[in-house]
């Protein structure tokens, strides 16, 4: 039984799809544009659908053919929950490239439901949070009793892309978050930073609502959790004074005017890019009687990783015949799964 791609016309959508191609796999692709997924389809060759995610008996009827749909439509906070409850009906396994914390503990609360269809929910099998789940995974292998875990990121020659940044400006004005005593809570976006050595560089990093706080203590159960990302000290500096700038962020028409501009300039990074940039994590766990254990990881460019990680993670749940309910890419597979995606490697410092 083939596959769905949906979402398949983004930037992200296409180089999974390129990748698919690559590799000798037949998705079918979907959107919910008539005129790009015809183009799409013929570019590729692939069989495409066209459909909208606004109602869920409509979307199932669409999945009733697949055994799993991979979602790359973002913002998923406006995509996830429709689609997950249409595979409910569907019996289709659901993956996503997310990274949103809310989306993730959404979805989790479907767990009972997706065990009762047995299928399997996962979102998160990109960039977003397979690495850093990964590192969460090995670091408490090393250090089983660990209460506290650190995790930074960090992009070498790469960029940004059309959907990953209008998430983050659906995502203005928001709080960061931290898991404190094995509850998320809510901190002020950069309330810390520090420089941190990710091995072939060092970089300052400011904590980020990443998300990690919510999968890597699924993972783990590690109880307190905090994620940090590379940036300029200026930013980290402005963070500081965010309070005094989010009403405006607030304002519809602030984020249209952002929205306008990532439309017209914005696309994602090149096909160079893609091929010579890396990824960085750096983690460290820690226990009560002080014992620490650190970690470092280094794969390719970020999306050309989401792509891989995704198609991978994709085979190997096409592939399970024991594992239904909510799953984090390392809480399946184990931080080893790095080992199945290539230019990937953790390991202890």
């Amino acid at each position: 039984m083939s596959f769905l791609i949906y979402g398949a016309n983004g930037y992200t959508g296409r180089l999974i799809v390129q990748k698919a191609i690559e590799k000798g796999l037949k998705p079918i692709i979907a959107g919910r544009n008539q005129k790009t997924m015809q183009l799409l389809a013929k570019e590729t060759g692939l069989d495409f659908l066209v459909f909208d995610l606004e109602n869920t008996a409509a979307i199932a009827k669409h999945l009733q053919n697949f055994a799993l749909v991979l979602n790359c439509a973002g913002p998923f906070s406006k995509t996830a929950v429709s689609m997950v409850k249409a595979c409910l009906m569907s019996q289709t396994h659901y993956l996503d490239i997310t990274g949103e914390i809310d989306v993730f503990e959404t979805i989790k609360t479907y767990h009972t439901q997706a065990i009762e269809k047995n299928i399997i929910l996962m979102p998160g099998v990109g960039f977003d949070v397979v690495p850093t789940d990964c590192c969460a995974n090995f670091l408490h292998r090393q250090l089983p009793d660990a209460n506290t875990l650190k995790l930074a990121f960090m992009s070498v020659g790469g960029s940004i892309s059309h959907g990953t940044l209008t998430t983050l400006i659906e995502g203005l004005s928001r709080k960061g978050a931290v898991r404190k005593d094995g509850i998320i809570v809510s901190v002020p976006i950069g309330h810390k930073g520090e420089v941190i050595d990710f091995g072939p560089q060092k970089a300052f990093c400011m904590s980020i609502p990443w998300g990690d706080v919510s999968t890597a203590h699924h993972t783990t159960q590690i109880p307190n959790i905090e994620a940090y990302t590379a940036v300029p000290r200026w930013i980290y500096y402005v963070m500081k004074w965010q309070f005094l700038f989010n009403p405006l962020l607030r304002w519809t028409f602030v984020k249209k005017r952002l929205q306008g501009y990532v439309d017209k300039n914005i696309e994602g990074p090149s096909k160079e890019q893609n091929e010579t940039g890396k990824s960085l994590v750096w983690g460290k766990v820690s226990n009560a009687k002080g014992e620490t254990v650190a970690a470092r990881f280094e794969g390719p460019e970020t999306y050309k990783l989401t792509a891989l990680a995704a198609l991978v993670i994709t085979q190997k749940v096409l592939q399970s015949q024991h594992s239904a309910g909510y799953q984090t890419p390392a809480g399946m597979f184990g931080f080893e799964l790095l080992n199945e995606i290539e230019g990937c490697r953790v390991e202890r410092v």
